[in-house]
């Protein structure tokens, strides 16, 4: 199915709902409000009421019961417990504030949990049919029946191939689909409307594909057009017009919840969102199928043949994952534990309700009723999200991203063997070159600084100070000053081995096999951790190397424009501090970025 087929089939659905909303209202909650209740409403009445007055117990305390709404109307031995409408007059209310007595017994509700309380029961108190027989503790002895649900449910049966109902008006169906239409309304006494003249035709269908009223002119044209095929024309124009894409993009962008910024109090800013509404836009204009777009969105980094743009230079398959960065995000969270976890709640959630039509986010507490939806399914996709980690990715299709690489790679090896040769011919004035910086002040030697301390390779705040120190000696004091010098530094070695010893537990060495258990993506993250002495190319001005490095992972050896991540294994937090030896800065190219998260005890 084609982007275009469900545009349709949402424009009938506006239809059907419009329909609906200029007659009767339907009885009972709205689907809003069902989603509160499950959301906000029921989760607390469960986490704090239901082990006192629930069905659990054969006589609930004050003969109270709060897991259905007749139970909370009918109240117990000091009346209702709710007003609907009227959350000051509503006990249930009065107790979690405080008045006269305090309520849940195990202390004061969360001031954001309460005034859900209060709109809960200022929009009249609504509990969704089903929710009664739901909110008790689940039997033991009757286990979720996957199959059970599937084979009872009428939602989940297959789809059937049905005969079109017989209809009065044989003249006015114009397929299947109008004769269901036309015998519902002949059901209910009434007419079709009358059908429309051209200058309404065109103006309905104009704003419907691409959201725009029609220029004067094409409205001229048309109802001057005389042939059969007029409106046909007219439809295909339409549908090849970009603002198309630009009209139906922002319905599916409703059902992903697009927005430019997190919300919250600080409300920040999503780097960049822009991309993945024209992503939308594109893949409308293009008619993208369907399952295809279901995959990039649900796993577009991961395929292994992305979709790429019209000039090939973009992977739009890529761009389809970035929905997941549209959730909301505490600007200064209390429990950042919490807060993660609402993200990928909020993820199961719309993902769920935008392909499935279902609110899977309710079987977080409970396994659903009548939906084949159990609370192992739930998390099963919990944890999926959960898995994964906001990110930056190139969005260069992955041919361009390897553009030269190989051609670097050769580069870089004629390099090493010119330095090699280079180096080789300098040995042999290495030892006066030395002496000269030695004998220079040591505010002269470049990239000198102040002393910083009395160890040997700070003392003067030169890399050349173990050096100086021992060309400052006479010759025959020499074996005794180099004696001395080694003591000092096996000293400060030995301490500083002592010190990580006692502070520190050595959870993962990106130099060595630990590697192996990393994560991550980019062209510049290697395959393997690197050996001491490799080194890095300045790009620009007179120098030639950026850095030599010791053992270790790096993502720019081959080029700084060959960005990459990684990420380490993951680990169990038993302490209070997490440490990091990296290099950065000037001494490397791969920054460390830490996202500014707080770092709980005993967190994973």
């Amino acid at each position: 199915m084609s982007f275009r087929t469900c545009a349709a089939l949402l424009g009938l659905t506006v239809a059907l709902v419009a329909g609906v909303r200029a007659g009767a209202q339907p009885a009972g909650p709205s689907p809003e409000q069902i989603e509160f209740f499950e959301t906000e409403i029921r989760p607390l009445l469960v986490e704090q009421c239901f082990q006192c007055h629930g069905a659990a117990l054969e006589t609930p305390f004050g003969g109270l019961r709060l897991d259905s709404r007749d139970g909370l109307l009918a109240g117990g031995d000091s009346g209702p417990a709710v007003v609907p409408g009227d959350p000051h007059a509503s006990p249930l209310v009065q107790r979690v504030q405080g008045r006269p007595v305090l309520m849940p017994p195990t202390g004061a509700l969360e001031p954001s949990r309460v005034e859900s309380l209060i709109a809960w029961v200022e929009m009249g108190a609504p509990w969704p049919e089903d929710a009664t027989a739901a909110a008790g503790t689940p039997d033991p002895s009757e286990p979720f029946d996957l199959e059970k649900r599937r084979r009872s449910h009428w939602a989940w049966q297959p789809v059937a191939l049905g005969e079109p109902p017989a209809v009065g008006d044989e003249a006015w169906p114009r397929g299947a689909v109008d004769r269901f239409i036309l015998a519902r309304l002949e059901a209910e006494g009434l007419d079709p409307a009358p059908r429309a003249d051209r200058r309404t035709l065109i103006r309905r269908l104009s704003f419907d594909l691409r959201g725009l009223p029609p220029p004067p002119a094409e409205v001229a044209r048309f109802v001057g057009d005389p042939s059969p095929d007029a409106y046909a024309n007219l439809v295909d124009r339409y549908l090849a017009s970009p603002h198309f894409g630009e009209r139906w993009a922002r319905h599916w962008m409703d059902l992903f919840r697009y927005s430019e910024s997190h919300g919250s109090e600080g409300d920040p800013d999503i780097p960049l969102a822009w991309r993945y509404r024209d992503y939308l836009v594109r893949a409308f204009n293009g008619d993208v199928p369907y399952d295809q777009v279901i995959r990039e969105h649900v796993a577009g980094d991961l395929l292994p043949a992305p979709r790429l743009d019209a000039d090939g230079r973009t992977n739009e398959s890529i761009l389809g994952t970035g929905h997941f960065r549209l959730v909301e995000h505490g600007y200064q969270p209390v429990d950042p534990w919490e807060d993660r976890v609402k993200w990928a709640d909020n993820q199961v959630d719309v993902v769920s309700k935008a392909f499935m039509g279902l609110t899977v986010s309710c079987a977080r507490c409970h396994d659903h009723k009548f939906d084949a939806i159990s609370q192992k399914d739930y998390y099963s996709l919990f944890g999926t999200l959960y898995g994964a980690r906001p990110t930056q990715r190139a969005i260069d299709a992955p041919a361009r991203l390897e553009t030269n690489r190989d051609v670097l790679a050769a580069l870089k090896g004629d390099i090493r063997d010119g330095l090699a040769d280079a180096w080789l011919e300098a040995a042999e004035t290495v030892g006066a070159r030395l002496l000269e910086a030695v004998d220079r002040p040591p505010a002269e030697s470049k990239g000198a600084a102040p002393a910083r301390s009395d160890r040997p390779a700070d003392r003067d705040g030169s890399a050349l100070a173990a050096w100086r120190e021992l060309a400052a000696v006479e010759d025959g004091d020499l074996p005794r000053a180099w004696e001395e010098l080694r003591a000092r530094w096996e000293a400060e070695l030995a301490e500083r081995e002592r010190f990580n010893h006692e502070h520190f537990q050595v959870a993962w060495d990106l130099s060595g096999a630990d590697y192996a258990g990393t994560v991550g993506h980019g062209v510049g993250r290697p395959e393997a951790p690197s050996p001491p002495g490799e080194f890095a190319i300045e790009r620009r001005g007179d120098r030639l190397l950026n850095g030599i490095y010791p053992g270790g992972a790096y993502t720019h050896l081959l080029s700084s424009k060959h960005a990459g991540v990684i990420q380490t294994p993951r680990f169990t937090i038993d302490n209070d501090y997490i440490s990091l030896r990296v290099l950065g800065g000037d001494l490397s190219f791969a920054n460390l970025i830490i996202e500014n998260y707080a770092v709980r005890r005993g967190g994973v």
